[in-house]
């Protein structure tokens, strides 16, 4: 199966207008409080860490939080 190009090509695939944002909302709030209390911390240390994790349960809390 072959494939060929096409002699004109769009010179600008993306207009002005192609753009994405998103909302972060109480990210940045949820995030700064989770640091200021030490949850990660606080997880960790009533679960434990086997060092054999590449994330720790109180990473895995915090991330979806």
């Amino acid at each position: 199966m072959s494939t060929s190009i096409p002699y004109m090509m769009p010179v600008n695939l993306l207009t002005p207008f192609d753009y994405s944002s998103k909302n972060l909302d109480h990210l940045g709030i949820v995030a700064t409080v989770c640091k200021e209390i030490s949850l990660a911390d606080e997880i960790n240390r009533i679960v434990g860490v086997d060092t054999r994790q590449k994330v720790t349960c109180g990473e895995a809390v915090v991330a979806i939080a």
